[in-house]
């Protein structure tokens, strides 16, 4: 019994040995950032750009191949834009509902929601890579790829067609249109009707 509970032990202890082992064979995509990498990390990465009427988000990750990099990257980028969005979203919704007088349950704040969550779902697709950096660098021995991507996203073209929406729906619009955050939209909306006539 003592000498099969010894090959059992050594037998877990040598396949512990061997994954361990093998586990340090790969390649680790998650490897501290060299100093060659540190200084190169691009200054719009560090410092987000800020531009009336747009948003900035950068993000980063890596890859053993370059494009999977890249793709990374933008979706790490774009998950934050949505995240901001999202939480402002709610900012928006609750000054609906303090500006318009209406209870929390009511048919206008709801239609104002779902037309709010429809218009920016659709408007996130159409972001832009504005720029991009990829770095080459070693892990464990093996070439991987640290991509860094700044994505642009046109707020006014999402205010302008969130406006368009609004005022096709009678009763949204006659809700809304005595609200300051009514008057806030129409205001970003001239700015962009104005950007892109110049």
């Amino acid at each position: 019994m003592k000498k099969i509970l010894f090959n059992i032990t050594t037998f877990s202890l040598l396949l512990l040995l061997s994954v361990n082992c093998s586990s340090n064979k790969g390649t680790d995509l998650s490897p501290e950032p060299t100093r060659k990498v540190m200084k190169n990390i691009p200054d719009w990465y560090l410092d987000t750009p800020v531009k009336d009427g747009f948003r900035y988000e950068a993000g980063s990750a890596t890859s053993q191949d370059l494009q999977l990099s890249v793709n990374k990257a933008t979706l790490d980028a774009t998950s934050r834009l949505a995240a901001t969005i999202e939480s402002e979203m709610e900012g928006y919704t609750k000054r609906v509902q303090e500006e318009t007088g209406l209870g929390a349950d009511s048919d206008i704040l709801d239609s104002y929601s779902q037309t709010q969550g429809q218009i920016i779902a659709t408007s996130l697709k159409d972001y832009t890579i504005a720029k991009k950096e990829i770095l080459e660098q070693k892990s464990n021995n093996q070439d991987i790829f640290r991509s860094y991507i700044l994505i642009e996203w046109d707020e006014g073209a999402a205010n302008k067609r969130l406006l368009d929406k609004i005022k096709a729906d009678e009763q949204l619009y006659n809700a809304m249109r005595a609200s300051e955050l009514f008057d806030e939209m129409e205001a970003k909306v001239e700015k962009y009707r104005e950007r892109n006539e110049n």
